[in-house]
């Protein structure tokens, strides 16, 4: 058998599964966990399936799916790294690496970086600037929140 080093997405999964193999993470217990993204157009609100919680050297690693129902109905797939200051609402799909046309995006390389205040397994990232998949912005003011679960 050849194993072949995946990048992207793949790659980011394989990780995810490593670290929860390996006792470095803490997995949302399921059902239990609950997210919000406040936006202008209403709440993005999901269930978060992964939450991966790691510190290190006082800095967190945070990584976090789950599905969820945009304000319109519509089902999307929420996914946030802490490390990689990323945030996406793909909408239109249910699970992880499903080929989204749309999306909702925050973050340092696609927007402005935002700060994600943790205490245990709760969360809120306040003033998010979200973008559309060509980059425009579509709220300049949106806030997520997020509990982990016990």
């Amino acid at each position: 058998m050849n194993w072949t080093p995946r990048t992207g997405r793949e790659g980011f999964a394989v990780t995810l599964s490593l670290l929860a193999v390996f006792g470095c993470s803490q997995p949302a217990s399921a059902g239990t966990g609950t997210g919000v993204l406040e936006t202008s157009a209403g709440p993005y609100a999901f269930t978060p399936v992964m939450c991966a919680i790691y510190r290190e050297d006082g800095v967190d690693d945070i990584e976090v799916g789950g599905p969820g129902t945009a304000p319109d109905g519509e089902e999307f797939y929420f996914q946030l790294s802490s490390t990689g200051n990323e945030l996406t609402v793909d909408l239109g799909v249910s699970g992880p690496f499903a080929s989204a046309d749309r999306n909702l995006r925050a973050g340092r390389y696609v927007s402005q970086e935002f700060v994600l205040e943790v205490m245990g397994r709760t969360m809120i990232a306040p003033s998010l600037v979200l973008v559309d998949q060509s980059g425009n912005t579509v709220d300049d003011d949106a806030i997520l929140t997020l509990d982990c679960g016990g």
